[in-house]
């Protein structure tokens, strides 16, 4: 399934920074993007569930 634009930002915010920082935290997530914490918790949650990306580990998102 293809990605949409935000889609692709969440990630490449993601991977960003769990380049810096090894773990990545919801919290850090929204104020890399300047968003709010449950909008990166649907985001991750949508995105683990249209394209498989199991390998993802945001911790304080429940």
């Amino acid at each position: 399934m293809p990605l949409h634009k935000s889609g692709e930002d969440y990630l490449e915010a993601i991977l960003v920074l769990q380049k810096k920082k090894g773990m990545v935290r919801s919290a850090d997530v929204a104020r890399h993007m300047d968003v709010s914490k449950p909008s990166v918790c649907h985001a991750v949650a949508t995105l683990k569930r249209a394209a498989s990306y199991s390998w993802m580990e945001i911790t304080s998102c429940t």
